[in-house]
């Protein structure tokens, strides 16, 4: 007897682990099916590394980006929008992790929790994806771009659809280069660096050290220091690219003065420097079409009072993501908070709160005034533009450039942030991306 009781509770311990296992395997099934019916090493939906039969996928005014024959996946007609779309679309491989094709392999796929990918009248529904980019300008800004690496991000600060993101390195998805692996030319080309990268900001971290001074002193905007080219901090120089003699916040942001804002940071202090760096994002990892970003990043804790100096003007080790930037830019252009960007459907909701309003005032008043006195105004054709260039030093290489800014038409509320690499300046390198993306849009 006391033989068949073990026997009995052995089957009994069996028996509950084969149906605990087998809801386990239910419950990820319904959870993750779609992800791993997609993955692609499964050789039911992937022949010689291309994946077979989806739905269509259409910018915003219908143009198909990509779309399946009956042998193969295709690409918009277009070369300069097939390579400025890359990063967005996606490759046939997968490669490019965070793209539409990645991200939504399964939906585009049809794939259904009951008939699995088998089309039936239950599946198949749903799967074309229309986004909310518009192609010609994407293409565009790639163009602007030259050849050079880089990122360009532009949004509707108020509802939030993205219009413009390209990454370079890119290439040609009908074409894939047959070194892709192996030539360096494409070193990262499967990041989209709109999203995942991070870059030394140089003069666009001013206005993080402006919003930090407004907080600070309550004279921000009479307040004036000397820039006479360079200054002596601990042995070492802050230099600057012209002798601009006494100036207050205005020209200082005009002029783009580092020795004003080095010696703002040090008057305003690390640990209020960090303060509000952080509350404007830095640090923060944002979101994206269900892609968590690449965070800013800022770390002042240990800084001695030259390295504060130089994060004041955005070089040391201060790091910048364009996303970021494009959605801090979208905050100061709407009162301190911005819409979350989309690139399917519809907004989330999601909100996110960067800066009060009485500063995100200021900073808009500061860099329209940079537009309208110091910048080249017909950059921008027929948009009213509020921006700030940045030229980051980094080392052995051309500098990053960058343009930062919004338009404050009612009717093109759009926020951009561009850095391009290797380039001459924020104005000329940068500028010229965001006047070919504007005109686009026009």
């Amino acid at each position: 007897m006391k033989t068949t009781g073990f026997r009995s509770f052995v089957l009994y311990i069996l028996l509950f682990a084969f149906l605990g296992g087998i809801g386990y395997f239910l419950f990820n099934l319904v959870m993750n099916g779609d992800r791993w019916v997609a993955q692609p090493y499964n050789g039911h939906i992937y022949a010689s590394g291309t994946a077979l039969p989806a739905g269509t996928i259409t910018d915003r005014t219908g143009m198909i980006l990509a779309e399946s024959t009956d042998s193969a996946r295709v690409y918009a007609e277009n070369e300069s929008v097939r390579r400025s779309l890359l990063h967005t679309v996606g490759d046939s491989s997968g490669y490019i992790s965070t793209s539409v094709q990645a991200v939504h392999r399964s939906d585009l796929m049809g794939y259904n929790l009951f008939t699995g990918l088998n089309r039936t009248i239950f599946s198949g529904f749903g799967s074309n994806l229309q986004l909310s980019i518009d192609a010609n300008a994407n293409a565009a800004a790639y163009r602007a771009l030259e050849g050079r690496r880089g990122a360009v991000f532009l949004f509707n600060y108020k509802t939030g659809e993205t219009l413009v993101k390209v990454s370079a390195p890119s290439y040609d998805p009908m074409h894939v280069p047959g070194d892709l692996l192996d030539n360096t030319a494409y070193s990262g080309v499967f990041l989209d660096h709109t999203l995942s990268s991070t870059y030394t900001p140089g003069s666009i971290f001013k206005l993080v050290t402006a919003a930090a001074a407004m907080e600070v002193f309550p004279d921000w905007e009479t307040r004036t220091y000397n820039c006479s080219q360079s200054w002596t901090v601990n042995d070492s120089a802050v230099t600057c690219l012209d002798w601009h003699g006494d100036l207050n916040m205005k020209q200082a942001m005009g002029h783009s003065c580092n020795i004003y804002f080095a010696k703002l940071a040090l008057d305003i202090g690390a640990e209020q420097l960090q303060e509000t760096a952080e509350r404007m994002g830095f640090g923060d990892q944002f979101h994206f079409d269900s892609i968590t970003t690449a965070a800013s990043s800022l770390d002042l804790s240990t800084a001695s009072d030259l390295e504060l100096a130089w994060s004041g003007v955005g070089q040391a080790d201060v790091m910048t993501n364009p996303y970021h930037m494009a959605l801090l830019m979208g905050a100061v252009a709407n009162g301190g908070t911005v819409t979350e960007p989309y690139l399917i459907g519809r907004s989330n909701g999601t909100r996110y709160d960067l800066l009060d309003r009485s500063t995100a005032e200021a900073l808009h008043k500061l860099m329209r005034n940079n537009v309208d006195y110091y910048y080249d105004y017909s950059l921008f054709g027929g948009y009213t533009v509020c921006a700030k260039t940045g030229t980051a030093e980094v080392g052995g290489r051309n500098p990053n450039c960058w343009m930062v800014g919004f338009c404050e038409d009612t009717d093109a509320p759009y926020a951009f942030a561009v850095c391009v690499e290797d380039g001459s300046s924020g104005m000329y390198t940068a500028g010229r991306v965001v006047s070919a993306a504007l005109n686009a849009l026009y």
